[in-house]
């Protein structure tokens, strides 16, 4: 098994979840966490992103390669075989390479405001953690 993988969600797609997961009145929560507006990295027969917003109103961002029937693979990665949903706050602290900070909504409004048409949303993922980008 590898000990890293790059997951990649089209960013318009993740921008769309994340600005209903902002918008919604009503959220779940996953894992006992409180239930924040947020994006939810789940893993089931595929491994996607979507919105913990009520009502559930946008399809689910599967990442490129790992949509419904590759559960099998994704238990060889360090994704793994059991299932689940982990949320990541809109409100999560990305620090831009100016030294500002924004939320990860403002991060995602901006790079995709930046020629954001083809652009990607990328999950790095080893065994014990996962970190953010965009490409």
């Amino acid at each position: 098994m590898s000990d890293r993988i790059v997951l990649r969600f089209i960013l318009s797609g993740v921008l769309a979840l994340a600005e209903h997961a902002a918008t919604a009145t009503v959220h779940e929560g996953y894992n006992g966490e409180a239930p924040v507006p947020a994006l939810v990295w789940a893993r089931m027969d595929a491994t996607f992103l979507m919105s913990n917003g009520r009502p559930r109103e946008l399809p689910d961002i599967y990442a490129e390669g790992w949509g419904p029937g590759t559960g099998k693979a994704l238990a060889g990665t360090p994704v793994g075989g059991d299932d689940f949903g982990h949320m990541i706050p809109v409100d999560t602290p990305v620090e831009l390479t100016d030294g500002r900070t924004v939320t990860l909504l403002e991060w995602l409004r901006m790079s995709h405001g930046e020629n954001g048409r083809g652009r990607h949303f990328l999950l790095d993922v080893t065994a014990d953690s996962f970190d953010f980008g965009i490409e």
